[in-house]
């Protein structure tokens, strides 16, 4: 590859800058709400682009979180599109951080701890430091590069599918590309760096159902009905016990798994051991080690229960039929299962089996992406990875956390989709001590160096 040695002491040299300029961005609180803080955090990012000589577009969203865009010439016609998200989740309880300020951006041991700092703004920068460093010591990058920066994909990409629904030209437009390099990556403990090849997506739900107009003793049960009983009747009849979701249709459209994605997970690394101790399990579900367990984790769609409520617990012991209940239920989906279907085809299942006065609600979703395992793309992408680490790169089906990737997807079906960035797996993401190690940033930014001359013909 192109002098990339080059490029990678100029890393080197001027990684403490480089962490300073990610320090500048973890101390902004651009959280949903947060108006000032996303603002200042969309200026710093605009500038920085512009100080390195990148193109720097905003695009405003009304009632939303402007969209950050840029578009900049290489030597290949070949275009890369990196994504990723500015807004962060709240900082989270107080006193549950090992540093007094969640966005002070303190480095301790060899890690950076801030809100954002790995989920996402290590991997904005991370290209962005990437870009800056093939500029200064290039002059031209090797390939067409664009940056699509979003500021609401903590609460489902609102503004995003917004530009998507009004604007659908020049949506279409700014992401049309070769490749997208997703949000972010990991390395895992044993220093090797993993790419994604998919993102899961998810939805929501509230079911709820009224049978009276106030709650009433307990006594009265023989003839006065149950909310929580018909809510728990209605919720028996979504999954089995043999752990299969019993809704008619619902599995049409996940995308069967082929021989060399078989091979993916033979392969892959899963320390189902460790992860069983860790959570204090006796075994997973319908007993499944090995290929088996791997291939739940990785191609099943999931029904969670997450929360329940009749009755005011809260309120102490209450003898009573209750008049209200609630439920909250998730799916997690994989490719291609999208989440408009999921909750037609839940309404349509409640209805049938006498349910229609289960009220559903839905919060809102994304559908699930994979990208086929043996792409064109390949090939660099790894062959890059022997560039910069130590260890070979791990090919991970897909992310096990959802994702806006089926936004990308839309008016570009045949686009491939993979993450790679400076996250570890104990980055911490939405949970207090959030991190990243610094030797892993200082990789993840060589990587995409060498990655966009990897994909460059």
């Amino acid at each position: 590859m192109e002098n990339l040695q080059r490029m990678f002491d100029y890393v080197d040299e001027h990684l403490d800058e480089m962490l300073e300029d990610l320090k500048a961005a973890c101390r902004l609180r651009s959280v949903a709400g947060d108006e000032e803080g996303l603002q200042k955090t969309r200026e710093l990012i605009r500038d920085k682009w512009r100080k390195i000589g990148l193109f720097a577009d905003e695009y405003p969203v009304e009632g939303g979180n402007a969209v950050l865009y840029s578009d900049n010439p290489g030597a290949s016609d070949t275009c890369v599109l990196l994504y990723n998200h500015y807004d962060v989740v709240e900082e989270g309880r107080a006193g549950g951080w090992r540093t007094k300020d969640p966005f002070e951006a303190e480095i301790i041991e060899g890690r950076m701890y801030a809100r954002g700092v790995s989920d996402n703004k290590g991997g904005l920068f991370s290209r962005i430091h990437a870009l800056e460093t093939i500029k200064k010591v290039a002059g031209e990058l090797p390939v067409r590069v664009k940056l699509f920066v979003e500021g609401d994909e903590e609460t489902n990409s609102t503004s995003m599918k917004k530009l998507m629904r009004e604007e659908p030209d020049l949506y279409r437009e700014m992401i049309r590309s070769d490749l997208c390099i997703w949000e972010g990556g990991t390395t895992d403990d044993e220093n090797r760096p993993w790419i994604r090849y998919g993102v899961r997506g998810n939805c929501a739900f509230e079911l709820s159902v009224e049978t009276a107009k106030t709650d009433c003793h307990g006594r009265m049960g023989a003839a006065v009905p149950s909310a929580s009983w018909r809510l728990i009747w209605a919720l028996s009849t979504l999954k089995n016990e043999d752990e299969q979701i019993t809704i008619d249709g619902f599995y049409d459209d996940v995308v069967e798994a082929t021989e060399a994605d078989l091979n993916v997970l033979h392969e892959f690394p899963f320390e189902e051991e460790a992860l069983k101790k860790r959570m204090g399990l006796k075994q997973y579900l319908k007993n499944a080690t090995g290929d088996e367990l791997k291939r739940r984790f990785y191609m099943e769609p999931v029904l969670s229960v997450c929360g329940l409520e009749a009755g005011e617990l809260y309120n102490g012991p209450r003898g009573i039929v209750p008049h209200k209940a609630m439920a909250r239920i998730s799916f997690y989906l994989v490719a291609d299962q999208e989440p408009e279907r999921i909750h037609r085809l839940l309404r349509e299942h409640l209805d049938r089996h006498g349910f229609s006065d289960v009220q559903v609600t839905f919060k809102g979703g994304t559908g699930a992406v994979r990208t086929p395992v043996d792409m064109k793309f390949t090939g660099p992408l790894f062959q890059a990875a022997k560039e910069v680490y130590d260890q070979p790169m791990v090919l991970e089906l897909t992310q096990l956390g959802a994702g806006p990737a089926a936004c990308l997807r839309r008016p570009w079906p045949d686009l491939p989709i993979v993450g790679v960035g400076p996250a570890n797996g104990g980055s911490n993401h939405h949970a207090p001590d959030e991190n990243i190690r610094i030797e892993d940033y200082r990789k993840a930014v060589k990587y995409m160096i060498a990655l966009l001359y990897a994909v460059k013909n």
